[in-house]
């Protein structure tokens, strides 16, 4: 019989708005990790088997999970499923919820047996049962805390300004999936009151927005924003000493609207 997930508390309130989930078929070791978690401040969550693992991961998206190798033969989905900690794994990381969640292995078995390959699975680190909560503790900080900089590093806001809806929409869409945090304006104005409220990264500007001129706009972010790179995207064919020109007034690169991967790849070299 699969169990379900659930929330586990031990007497404390969590403090860090973090959420673990422990992943572990040994209901003592289970509980004794998740007091000690709690104990932390940290909100926990425990599977004790494959299928409420990967249905907790979706509906709960933790920061963290704490994951066991070795699962008895009747711990399965529906009795049909022999999960064990690397297939676990294999099905977080097709979630879109938890493929980029931090993943820690604890098991009984030695290093020797386990930590290369749970290490080349994907795993941030392996711990060897039984460890103190001090060393957990530790190790999970230390995983949270990279993860936090690695995504505050990142992220970088980018203005997008162009008056077609559906460059804004596509471009704008494909630039958050590639790591971006996107603020889009259609015009002028627009552009000029979004940059009053925001730190930007880099800019985007198309030439000819809706009659108005983009480099006259461009002119006036330089001046709001001196140091943060532009990016002219333009549908118009610009002559070569037309780009020069650009060029030379402040824009970092000048691209013709196409492909989408040629702007992410060349946004991410301007603010990086």
């Amino acid at each position: 019989m699969v169990r379900a997930a659930r929330h586990v508390r031990c007497g404390n309130i969590f403090v860090n708005h973090r959420k673990i989930m422990v992943v572990e078929d040994n209901l003592v070791e289970q509980r004794t990790i998740a007091c000690k978690l709690h104990e932390q401040g940290y909100e926990v969550i425990v599977a004790s088997d494959g299928a409420a693992a990967v249905s907790s991961a979706r509906r709960e998206k933790p920061d963290l999970i704490l994951l066991d190798i070795n699962f008895p033969p009747d711990v399965a989905h529906g009795g049909g499923v022999a999960w064990d900690g690397f297939l676990i794994l294999t099905w977080l990381r097709r979630l879109d919820e938890a493929k980029d969640t931090p993943v820690i292995f604890i098991s009984g078995g030695t290093e020797a047996q386990f930590k290369a390959r749970a290490l080349q699975a994907g795993a941030r680190e392996f711990l060897r049962k039984p460890f103190d909560s001090e060393s957990l503790c530790r190790v999970i900080e230390t995983t949270l805390s990279t993860r936090t900089n690695a995504a505050q590093l990142e992220k970088k806001r980018v203005l997008f300004v162009d008056d077609e809806g559906d460059w804004r929409f596509v471009a704008g869409t494909v630039l958050e999936e590639a790591g971006f945090e996107v603020v889009t304006a259609k015009d002028m104005a627009e552009a000029l009151r979004r940059m009053e409220t925001v730190k930007l990264d880099g800019i985007v500007l198309d030439v000819n927005l809706g009659g108005e001129n983009g480099l006259l706009l461009m002119e006036l972010l330089k001046q709001k924003h001196p140091g943060v790179p532009i990016l002219v995207y333009t549908g118009t064919e610009l002559a070569p000493e037309a780009i020069e020109k650009i060029l030379q007034d402040g824009a970092r690169k000048c691209l013709r609207k196409g492909g989408m991967k040629e702007l992410c790849d060349t946004l991410k070299l301007m603010v990086n």
